[in-house]
């Protein structure tokens, strides 16, 4: 289904203000969305639509020519975006003939380019719909149209069986939580996304930075002076019943110090083909199956990197504890992100099944073997040796 999206554009002239909707509004700007243009000259209108309304999009000027003559220390455009990130997040493009003097506003969400420059102009536009926020902003503020109106007002649900403080926001709450999941975001993202497919991004990992509300099962800490990582491992229900008083922590290894990837890092040192069985190792240490020599498979943990965390490899036998509030002192740990559900619960299972095995003696199977070849070949002699 196509989209149309608005776009806010502020500059002082009405021809610029002109050519800019034209261009933005022409049939294939944006693939097969559609867009509209609400056109400004003055920035105090400016900066009331930014305060009232909402906007997908904002294409800024620096200043107008009554500013040239002011005394003031900011310029229009950056008072528009100051109210801007106030009020809502909406990516900006500045169209200035002045981008030299505003350059240290560039960020990933604020573009600025130069007038004149339409090619730079086209990709800054389009280069913000890429990042596919607008596009998310626009998903979740449908989601939540659809439960209130169409769920709820209209659906089977009785006013008196929502009567409580709450209840609905609740309902709300968890109805968006679950459109946020791993598994809707990635069909929102990809629409030929296959849902319940296993192969997912390392970003999908985690939830960065962390939320503020407490430590818990999952969490990333960094040690400052170490500056070695370490997985929060113990079960969620305590954390939020307020039963840690010392929080279990992991030690997770850089991968690149692990010997499955610095065997393979020698073989390309030394400029040798990387053979099956290297690769095979380390596939399998990545997919939480290490069979490197001497190794026990459920003993480790594979955390994949982003451009936040290295790859990781968790190590359940490497263990210490902390207490909780040393963990919350900036100077020594830095809380990085937190794993994400299920993948959190998932590695607290897979720790207890590490540390809930059962362990028994073994058969002496060397001996075993050479005794029931014995009897074999004794059999097959016609001389089977009696009970």
């Amino acid at each position: 289904m196509a989209s149309k999206w608005n776009f806010l554009i502020v500059d002082d002239d009405a021809e610029i203000l002109e050519m800019l909707k034209e261009t933005f509004e022409s049939e294939g700007f944006l693939d097969d969305s559609t867009i509209s243009c609400v056109t400004v000259t003055s920035f105090k209108d400016a900066l009331a639509l930014v305060e009232n309304s909402s906007f997908d999009l904002l294409v800024l000027d620096l200043q107008d020519d009554a500013q040239c003559n002011s005394s003031s220390d900011s310029y229009g455009g950056e008072e528009i975006l100051a109210s801007l990130k106030q009020h809502q997040f909406t990516p900006v493009v500045f169209h200035t003939g002045y981008a030299d003097k505003i350059k240290y506003l560039e960020g990933r969400f604020v573009k600025i380019v130069r007038k004149g420059a339409h090619a730079e102009l086209t990709e800054a536009v389009r280069s913000s719909f890429g990042t596919k926020l607008p596009s998310l902003i626009r998903y979740i503020k449908e989601q939540q149209r659809q439960y209130l109106w169409e769920h709820i007002d209209h659906g089977n649900i009785a006013p008196e069986d929502l009567s409580e403080d709450g209840e609905v926001a609740y309902l709300l709450a968890r109805r968006l939580a679950s459109s946020m999941s791993s598994s809707s975001i990635r069909k929102f993202f990809n629409p030929h996304h296959e849902l319940g497919s296993e192969r997912i991004h390392p970003v999908e990992y985690y939830i960065y930075p962390p939320v503020s509300y407490g430590i818990g099962l999952g969490d990333i800490f960094l040690d400052a002076e170490k500056s070695e990582y370490y997985l929060a491992i113990n079960p969620e229900c305590d954390f939020v019943q307020g039963k840690v008083d010392n929080v279990v922590l992991v030690r997770c290894a850089p991968l690149n110090s692990i010997p499955e990837l610095l065997s393979i890092r020698d073989l390309i040192a030394n400029k040798t083909a990387v053979s099956n069985t290297k690769r095979g190792e380390l596939r399998s240490l990545l997919g939480d199956n290490r069979k490197f020599s001497g190794m026990q498979a459920e003993r480790y943990k594979f955390l994949p990197g982003t451009s936040f965390i290295p790859h990781l490899v968790a190590d359940f036998q490497s263990l210490f504890q902390v207490q909780l509030a040393e963990l919350s002192i900036p100077e020594k740990y830095t809380r990085i992100a937190t794993v994400d559900t299920p993948f959190a619960e998932a590695i607290q299972a897979k720790f207890a099944r590490y540390y809930g095995r059962f362990g028994v003696p073994d058969i002496d199977s060397d001996k075993l073997v050479t005794m029931l070849i014995s009897e074999i070949e004794a059999e097959l002699k016609g001389n089977t040796p009696s009970a």
